[in-house]
């Protein structure tokens, strides 16, 4: 994330699909919670058992990172992330939409080795059903702060959104959601990583601990850059109806030339 200053590192490439030195950035730009170009991303997140529930659960997320450059809305680069959960189904629930998600971090120390951002995040009541959502409107602060030495890129995103109004009948929403990263590339647009999003939430002080790992790789079709991913998680903590265990499935296409056409 923060994928304005992460310096481009070397990987051969032996065949037409792999990922030549000039665009080995993109391995970590699209392994990167935000990153400095334009991705597309579909995932899904399987978990076949609860803790605390009965039945399976299954989340289809569509989300979109949108990099702004200096001085075309603010005099920082923004990183910007809009997420649509657009199937979710809890265990012994309906399928539904949940609530849409929007983060953008303003670059303050870009063009270095480590670089870090704030910015505000806010979650939107756009749920179809009750169990699909928080039916709150929420707002708060984010902040980021990456490291990319050679093929590693590590750092970490954090996020707490603050309920100020929406169904009065719904519990106020305090959470901190905590997203380390850390991927290594492996050459020819092959990686390792692990992203695990955590919560804690301060109004009952569950918490949600997951630890995961996972590989894909980066490669074209035709002149289309796409990313594969498969990154199996497991709940280390027991607090509340969380997934125990599960497995992510994504898919991004990625833009590297977005705004040099405009």
């Amino acid at each position: 994330m923060l994928g304005v200053a992460i310096a481009v590192s070397g990987a051969p490439a032996d065949d037409g699909n792999s990922v030549r030195p000039a665009e080995s950035n993109l391995v970590k730009q699209a392994n990167a919670p935000i990153s400095s170009i334009l991705q597309i991303r579909v995932q899904d997140s399987y978990a076949p058992h609860f803790t605390g529930l009965h039945g399976q659960g299954n989340t289809v997320t569509m989300a979109v990172t949108m990099p702004l450059p200096a001085y075309r809305l603010l005099p920082l680069p923004q990183l910007s992330l809009l997420s649509i959960p657009a199937a979710i189904t809890p265990p012994g629930g309906s399928t539904g939409f949940g609530d849409l998600r929007f983060l953008d971090i303003a670059v303050l120390d870009a063009g270095h080795k480590i670089i870090w951002g704030v910015g505000p995040t806010l979650v939107f009541p756009t749920a179809s059903e009750r169990t699909t959502g928080q039916g709150k409107w929420q707002a708060g602060p984010a902040a980021a702060i990456a490291f990319a030495p050679a093929e590693w890129l590590v750092g970490i995103l954090a996020q707490n959104p603050i309920s100020f109004a929406g169904d009065t009948d719904g519990k106020d929403a305090n959470a901190l959601f905590l997203q380390p990263f850390a991927t290594y590339q492996l050459g020819r647009g092959w990686f390792v990583r692990t992203q695990p999003q955590m919560a804690l939430d301060w109004q009952t002080g569950k918490q949600v601990l997951p630890l995961d790992l996972g590989a894909g790789r980066v490669f074209k079709i035709g002149r289309q850059y796409v990313s594969c991913l498969v990154e199996p998680f497991w709940n280390a903590s027991t607090n509340g109806p969380t997934p125990r265990y599960g497995v992510n499935l994504g898919v991004s296409l990625l833009y590297p030339d977005y705004w040099q056409k405009r």
